[in-house]
């Protein structure tokens, strides 16, 4: 049941004071209308978040991570997207939403694993070290058009969709719904069908193996930053006790392994509804 599934996070709705400073600042450059998972169940470690996010926020401004992002944003399928006739099932702007969600998790999905994973290596003693040559910079804010996305509640989904829900994150072994498929719930149709034609290829070795590769790819290019990322465990064991330091490890690394398959199934189902 997916009451079994959820990771503790704080809510942008439930943030306050310089958390809740910190969320837009985190919406406005990374230029998305939501905050992603990775900083909602971070945030339990504020002091942690707050310094992380400063040492990867430069970085993210730059033009050169802008294309080292480009280049996990569409990754080879080794597998047959089919088509569909989606005018049959949602009219033009209900379409133009749906092409809009998506792009907003195809444009950040792969910012977040560069990020995830600037912060596994620092945190395994593998510091960035930057390389002081930054290729330009890009202005932060949201995209011209984009709008909240709103987010279903796995518990509170209808239950067909809670049962759709349930199967894409048994079959992806997850611990929680991910927030693109919890804002593509409100698509069943769409989510649907393109979940039929995605569930045999994640079973796939194909799959495993592109799976390996954006994340081997993503610490390569983590380490091409222009400015350090050197948030260390003995910097953090001024702050945090052990187990403390042991849950922002776990979830960094767990954050870091979902990405890529984000990264894939978006550009799947972009390449099911022809966008």
């Amino acid at each position: 049941m997916l009451d079994r599934y959820g990771v503790p996070e704080i809510l942008p709705e439930d943030a306050q004071g310089q958390l809740a400073g910190l969320y837009q600042d985190i919406q406005f450059v990374l230029k998305v209308p939501v905050v992603p998972f990775l900083f909602r169940s971070l945030a339990l470690f504020d002091r942690f978040l707050i310094t992380a996010w400063e040492q990867v926020r430069g970085n993210m401004l730059t033009v050169h991570m802008e294309q080292a992002a480009k280049s996990l944003r569409h990754p080879p399928l080794d597998w047959q997207v089919p088509g569909s006739d989606w005018g049959s099932h949602y009219d033009s702007e209900t379409l133009d939403q749906l092409r809009r969600t998506l792009s907003a998790f195809q444009y950040v999905n792969p910012k977040l694993l560069l990020i995830t994973s600037a912060w596994a290596e620092s945190l395994g003693n593998r510091p960035i070290l930057g390389t002081g040559y930054a290729i330009g910079s890009i202005p932060p804010g949201l995209f011209p058009g984009n709008t909240e996305i709103p987010l279903m509640h796995p518990t509170k989904a209808p239950d067909r969709i809670r049962e759709l829900l349930e199967d894409i994150a048994g079959t992806h072994h997850a611990f929680d719904i991910a927030c693109d498929y919890r804002a593509l719930a409100y698509y069943p149709e769409f989510l649907g069908t393109s979940w039929d034609h995605l569930k045999p290829y994640v079973q796939t070795p194909e799959y495993q193996l592109q799976h390996s590769r954006l994340l081997t790819e993503s610490i390569r290019l983590a380490h091409t930053m222009p400015y350090p990322v050197t948030i260390s465990q003995e910097e953090l064991a001024s702050c945090f006790t052990p187990q403390q330091i042991a849950g922002i490890i776990g979830m960094v690394s767990l954050c870091q392994h979902v990405l890529p398959g984000l990264i894939i199934d978006t550009e799947f189902f972009r390449r099911m509804l022809r966008c």
